[in-house]
């Protein structure tokens, strides 16, 4: 639980740093990763581009 909110922690930073850019910056890090073969680190990072994705689409869509 701890390692889990700390990784949400790191994302969520790294994402601000980026500004607007948080999914792309995000992919562009599991791009990274894959090169690299960490893979579980990789899907860790898959898993929140689509979470942040998903929060920027949200926020982004007009109000019904």
């Amino acid at each position: 639980m701890e390692r889990e909110l700390a990784l949400w922690t790191d994302a969520l930073a790294f994402a601000d740093s980026h500004g607007g850019e948080g999914p792309d910056a995000i992919a562009r890090k599991i791009d990274d990763l894959r090169t690299r073969e960490r893979v579980e680190e990789a899907a860790w990072w898959l898993s929140v581009g689509r979470r942040l994705t998903r929060l920027y689409q949200m926020h982004a869509a007009p109000p019904n």
